[in-house]
């Protein structure tokens, strides 16, 4: 299986360099963002004969489905991979929310965050930095005593209100306290009061969660909203700016190259500015795709924006939207390029610069990734050859659906007897990355 040695050195470079290029910001840094997580292949065993990887879409605290999807399934943590595409929180009931989260870090379950579930985190974040102050800590439990009593009495109708009237009547001393709630943040909205009933370890778990996770040896992205195959704003096939427009040869300066080694026999290579042709071509064409899939993420502008990863639905004009009524879904800009590779085409390599002469190629010079995400649920599932939408909107009572890689469940039936479980295109499987097979199940969630 391969890993990627420097993958901690080129994000650190992205991101740790460009957050000090910006002023000090006003408030710490709530945001507590893991960009990547690589796993290895028995991490994600496809193709395993006696173990799934279970990927679950959007959860929303509805935890009733989410166990009826789990034991319908016949899940069992010693053989199984259980994966979530992130917003495992809020949205849907307050004490759902709590079981779900002390299910995944009881658990240790893999998954990325969502834009939910980062909303969470940044409360907690900002509560824990309020109440290390004395002061701090004296107002907030006033606070919350006085928002305790009221939901003691029966709730209130309009939260916001509630909240401009507590801070119109608070002390003159308080307003310092005041103003260190962010511009745009909710007090005891529901991001708020799920952070304020999570246990510290929880709050661990979900510190954990990466933004994006990688699986070099399936070729696999997995990111809550999704990822772009190209900067919009230029040509998809600029082979200046686009990674997927260029063979991924990196220049020959040391701190430019990436070296990419086998973990199984420990050997490995320097990806120099030629292709290392008395290698194994299967072989070296891994580990150029590897680096390729690593220039997705590292040179792709959007693609280093937590906020994208987040958020994005579509694009428009060449910007980026999180909403799914206007411009291109991503998805579909994903389907096309990915369809456009024709892999590397090393007898067109100039032997003097290593580069492919394009005038004499049809088509990009990669191999297609596969994107896993959820987010879009006015989308429903989104299936494709390259890209697999999981959020089918259980939170609006539609259904809860899982991604079924490998084991039994292609090709054969490993289910409970009473499951209420709902196999897409009657337990037909379909193509999953290069070499997969996988299916979809569902859950009703009224």
């Amino acid at each position: 299986m391969l890993s990627i040695a420097l993958s901690a050195l080129l994000f650190f470079r992205v991101y740790g360099g460009a957050l000090k290029e910006k002023e000090t910001p006003a408030f710490p840094d709530f945001s507590r963002y893991e960009h990547l997580d690589i796993l290895h292949a028995e991490d994600f065993p496809l193709n395993h004969p006696a173990r799934r990887i279970i990927v679950t879409g959007d959860i929303h605290g509805m935890i009733k489905p989410f166990k009826e999807l789990l034991n319908g399934l016949e899940y069992n943590p010693e053989h199984d991979v259980l994966v979530h595409v992130g917003d495992i929180l809020t949205r849907g009931p307050h004490a759902g929310s709590l079981a779900v989260l002390k299910f995944m870090a009881a658990n240790n379950i893999t998954g990325v965050r969502g834009n939910n579930d980062q909303k969470v985190l940044e409360w907690r974040s900002w509560q824990a930095w309020i109440t290390s102050d004395a002061q701090g800590r004296i107002w907030l439990a006033r606070l919350h005593s006085r928002w305790d009593a009221v939901q003691a009495r029966g709730g209130v109708e309009d939260v916001r209100s509630w909240v401009k009237t507590e801070r119109n009547a608070s002390r003159t001393e308080d307003e310092q306290w005041w103003k260190k709630i962010p511009q745009g943040w909710r007090l005891f909205g529901d991001h708020y009061r799920v952070a304020r009933d999570i246990a510290e370890s929880e709050f661990e778990y979900l510190v954990g969660l990466p933004l994006r996770l990688y699986v070099p040896s399936a070729h696999v992205f997995i990111a809550h909203a999704g990822m772009l195959p190209s900067d919009p704003r230029y040509p998809f096939d600029d082979d200046e700016r686009q990674p997927l427009a260029r063979l991924p040869i990196p220049s020959t300066r040391s701190h430019d190259r990436l070296f990419v080694q086998d973990k199984d026999d420990g050997e490995g290579i320097f990806l120099n500015k030629r292709l290392p042709r008395k290698q194994d071509s299967r072989k070296t064409i891994e580990q150029l795709r590897n680096m390729q899939e690593m220039q997705l993420m590292t040179q792709v502008p959007q693609n280093q924006d937590p906020w994208v990863t987040l958020n994005i639905r579509s694009v428009v004009n060449g910007s980026i939207s999180r909403k799914s009524t206007k411009g291109e879904p991503w998805s579909e800009r994903w389907a096309r390029e990915m369809g456009l590779c024709v892999g590397y085409a090393q007898e067109l390599l100039n032997e003097e610069d290593g580069t492919a002469d394009r005038s004499q190629v049809q088509g990009l010079p990669c191999y297609p990734a596969t994107v896993i995400y959820g987010h879009a649920a006015s989308r429903a599932l989104d299936l494709k050859r390259w890209s697999i939408g999981l959020d089918s909107g259980c939170v609006y009572q539609k259904r809860l659906s899982a991604l079924i890689i490998g084991g039994l469940d292609v090709g054969e039936k490993r289910y409970a007897d009473d499951a209420k479980l709902v196999v897409k295109d009657a337990e037909a499987s379909f193509a999953f990355g290069d070499r997969g097979r996988a299916s979809i199940v569902s859950v009703g969630c009224q």
